[in-house]
């Protein structure tokens, strides 16, 4: 892997000193075979459970997992606490990165080369291509995949639609019927809209809705500035305007697991959210599929924009290397494929683990991934950092933020403010 001689005393950033106590303390104790920390932003309810499954797991094989969960939608606090503790020389075994972050961070020469545990597991055949790919760096394995994730859902509260006489949408049209029923029925039509990494997520699944996976792809991962600003991008971004019509006007800092959790009560017909919503919807006493009805974000293209959760591996760490290993390999075992995934509201990222026992909403996304990868319409969700990172994202996160704030912006402004912003990002970025 390429050393780039970058500086751990570069990185410059603001943390609470509980933050970086909690980091410091978590690597003291020592288990009999060795010690891992885990930096990760899972703190809901349903995450947290997740989590506490390979706990449970390393524990029974003498390893202990230290997990150093840290709150903040999308992980933004939990990476600044990972670039603090690398000021404190006091790196995590493992932390949650994905997308093009774990090829970025390869290149400070601060990751672990795990190649003997994806060769014994033989990680190259049971992990989907694009997925495998996007946890090597130089040739070499420095990540493990956890799950799949769909973020282009609805979820859909099926006794407030009946309540407000709504059908379930099959296209814009429909949908956008459903929302006036649901609110001349006194019932909040869509649960969100409460902060800009939500709002971008409702982006990201109105965008493949409208344009299609080729068009998707071309806007947010090749960064093609005729389709980021279309009139395909407009289009989207309209519909955005339209949605927000439907959303609680006081619903700004409410967190997306509160949210799920108006759906599930009926106090809100519907959230437009990635499908880590449903181990909310399960914590809730709901069941995904049956109360809570699951379809893809309606409009004229189907397709699957996925979020693959990933763990990179650390090398200048208090963690013992016996103790990574073992994360990093029990990780993808069947056995836990099958627990953390029924707990987390995603599929299996190994392929042929049984979903027996998993909602019709995970059968559901199973099949629909298979389908979308032999279409060529699976595609990097650019709002969970699957496609961009960094400048790029953010740039793209301030344009959605800055229409959704501002009333009086026309659709077809924010089109080629995005094309704009996000060429001179990456441009920034490649300096």
């Amino acid at each position: 892997m390429k050393k780039t001689g970058w500086l751990r005393t570069s990185v410059v950033a603001s943390v609470s000193a509980a933050a970086l106590t909690m980091g410091m303390s978590a690597t003291a104790v020592a288990a009999d075979k060795g010690t891992v920390s885990v930096l990760n932003w899972w703190t809901s309810g349903s995450e947290a459970k997740s989590m506490h499954v390979l706990q449970q797991m390393l524990a029974d094989q003498g390893y202990k997992m230290v997990n150093d969960a840290v709150s903040g939608g999308g992980g933004s606090n939990a990476r600044t606490v990972l670039k603090s503790r690398i000021q404190s020389d006091n790196l995590p075994g493992a932390a949650q990165i994905k997308g093009p972050e774990i090829q970025q961070w390869c290149q400070t020469g601060l990751t672990q080369n795990i190649d003997s545990v994806a060769k014994a597991g033989n990680w190259s055949k049971i992990l989907p291509g694009p997925i495998a790919k996007g946890m090597q760096c130089d040739g070499h394995w420095v990540a493990v995949p956890f799950n799949i994730h769909r973020i282009n859902w609805l979820w859909i509260n099926k006794a407030a639609m009946k309540k407000a006489g709504a059908d379930m949408p099959t296209d814009w049209p429909s949908f956008v019927d459903a929302l006036k029923k649901l609110k001349a029925a006194g019932i909040t039509p869509i649960a969100g809209g409460g902060d800009n990494w939500q709002v971008a997520t409702e982006f990201d699944a109105i965008a493949m809705a409208t344009g299609g996976a080729d068009f998707y792809r071309k806007a947010f991962v090749d960064l093609n500035a005729e389709a980021l600003s279309s009139d395909t991008m407009a289009k989207a971004f309209s519909r955005l305007r339209t949605i927000q019509k439907y959303e609680d006007p006081n619903g700004t800092g409410l967190s997306w697991n509160h949210d799920t959790g108006l759906v599930v009560k009926g106090q809100a017909g519907i959230q437009i959210m990635g499908d880590w919503a449903k181990g909310e919807i399960t914590n809730a006493g709901s069941t995904p599929g049956n109360e809570i009805a699951c379809i893809a974000m309606p409009g004229e293209h189907d397709g699957f924009i996925y979020n693959a959760d990933s763990f990179e591996i650390f090398s200048h760490t208090k963690s013992d290397k016996a103790a990574q290993d073992a994360f990093a390999k029990t990780a993808l075992s069947p056995k836990f494929q099958r627990k953390f995934n029924m707990a987390k509201g995603s599929i299996p990222v190994r392929e042929g683990v049984s979903l027996k026992g998993f909602d019709a909403c995970a059968k559901k996304s199973e099949k629909d991934f298979k389908q979308a990868e032999k279409n060529n319409a699976l595609v990097p969700s650019f709002s969970q950092d699957m496609a961009e990172s960094g400048a790029v994202k953010g740039a793209i996160f301030d344009v959605i933020a800055r229409f959704y704030n501002d009333k009086s912006m026309t659709p077809e402004a924010a089109a080629k403010q995005m094309a704009s912003q996000a060429k001179q990002a990456h441009m920034m970025s490649q300096m």
